[in-house]
């Protein structure tokens, strides 16, 4: 039994701190926004600046700067995209998040088994925190979401948990770790378990695949890349919040809302790579 669950131990780690954490501060307030945004970008972003490694390991001169003017033309039309039409955005975002959780957690399963992983990562939070995730659709879009979609993501994530787990040839093992999970959300609040995901599930699983495949650490570069977009976003919370004096409110929400811009921005040209690379290494 001990086995099969460590490889996620510091994801269950990282999950009981959290709710030690919930039961501690006793309720969510938006400092816990801010840290969150701060655990993701500092634990999660290597893996995807890990992707300056595979593309220089794939690709030589004129078709390595192609690649990597392809990376920041998509960059730059996500983020143009999220300003123009915010919650149109972030309905494709979860939906390619759900698609890119499941390919890249379990790379070497059927394509059931990694929809309804990704799935389940994306809708459970709105089942057991409904409220607290339309909050933060809100402030990520800076709009009203309507209760029935949050509901209707809610019904998503319980399908898709119930599929994965059906699925799974040890059931036991899903049920675990999307059982700590979905209670971390509903403990601890939605953001606070995605980010144990995130940071300590997803992104430690994909860096560890691919630096095996490459056979390339990549420490240097990865850590360079990762601080250089957590100035920016550092900056443009600065820019945004300088008249806003004292306000630490308006300063966490502001975070958050850059982070998952970013992480958004970050995704969609992280996911065309891992494709190609994926396509190419076979």
């Amino acid at each position: 039994m001990y086995s099969s669950v460590r490889p996620y131990f510091m994801f269950l780690l990282g999950s009981a701190v959290a709710l030690c954490l919930a039961i501690w501060a006793a309720e969510h307030t938006t400092f816990m926004w801010s840290l969150c945004s701060v655990v993701i970008l500092v634990a999660g972003l290597p893996h995807g600046a890990y992707d300056w490694v595979i593309m220089r390991a794939q690709y030589e001169r004129r078709r390595l700067g192609a690649m990597v003017s392809l990376y920041i033309a998509l960059v730059g039309l996500v983020i143009a995209l999220w300003l123009i039409a915010p919650q149109a955005l972030l309905a494709a975002f979860l939906a390619y998040s759900a698609y890119h959780f499941g390919d890249s957690d379990l790379p070497n399963t059927s394509w059931g088994h990694k929809a309804s992983w990704g799935g389940a990562i994306v809708g459970l939070p709105a089942l057991v925190a409904a409220a607290d995730v339309q909050l933060l659709f809100a402030v990520l879009t800076e709009d009203s979401v309507a209760q029935v979609l949050i509901s209707l993501l809610g019904a998503v994530g319980f399908i898709a948990a119930v599929i994965h787990v059906w699925m799974a040839p040890s059931r036991w093992v899903p049920a675990f770790l999307l059982g700590v999970y979905g209670s971390v959300c509903g403990v601890a609040g939605a953001l606070m378990g995605f980010t144990c995901y995130f940071a300590l599930l997803h992104g430690p699983t994909h860096l560890t695949r691919w630096r095996n495949v490459l056979d390339q650490q990549g420490f240097g570069v990865t850590t360079l890349l990762s601080c250089l977009v957590i100035a920016a976003i550092a900056g443009a919370v600065w820019i945004n919040t300088a008249n806003s004096g004292s306000a630490v409110e308006a300063i966490n929400q502001t975070t958050l809302r850059y982070t998952f811009i970013a992480l958004a921005a970050l995704t969609v040209p992280h996911m065309v790579l891992l494709s190609m690379a994926n396509h190419h290494d076979h």
